[in-house]
């Protein structure tokens, strides 16, 4: 669409009022499609939200940003799980903060646009400190790459960092 702007938006919590907020805010018109907005969802509840204005899925209801946490331990695994089922979520339409404790936040669109369909499908991988972003870029940039949309990713304060990625990446 032309002539977007990329705008960022916070909202307090506790939990889980700053991630509602959050989803309500992006279901309201105009309203963001596949790609058009990413999330950082913090311990305390509160939300950081970068998005395009105006989105484009307009007034339309169709798909629906959604909201899920998934607990640690095996916070990052159950969303992998939960991504890949029907109706699966497509490049754009996931948006993830794993978090220390071993949980992880979930903005999504539902229905994904991937459906029952199996051509790619979503993982997550740990790159250890200190060295983890560069090693993270390089699993990223290594063929077949990843493409717009098909990457979420996390750089930890501590050189640390995950990305939940679909493969095989598109370009």
């Amino acid at each position: 669409m032309a002539n977007q702007t990329w705008e960022f938006r916070e909202f307090p919590g506790p939990r889980p009022d700053g991630e509602n907020n959050a989803v309500v805010f992006l279901n309201e018109a105009a309203r963001q499609g596949r790609g058009e907005a990413t999330a950082t969802l913090r311990n305390d509840g509160s939300a950081g939200l970068f998005y395009l204005v105006p989105g484009d899925l307009g007034a339309s209801t169709t798909p629906t940003w959604e909201f899920r946490e998934f607990p640690s331990p095996g916070g990052e695994k159950n969303a992998v799980v939960f991504l890949n089922e029907a109706a699966r979520q497509g490049p754009g339409e996931a948006t993830v903060t794993l978090r220390n404790d071993g949980s992880a936040g979930l903005l999504y669109l539902a229905p994904g646009s991937l459906g029952a369909s199996t051509t790619q499908t979503w993982h997550f991988k740990e790159f250890p400190a200190p060295d983890g972003v560069t090693s993270a870029l390089a699993f990223l940039n290594a063929s077949p790459r990843q493409g717009a949309g098909e990457v979420s990713g996390y750089a930890r304060n501590d050189g640390s960092a995950v990305i939940f990625y679909l493969e095989p990446g598109s370009e």
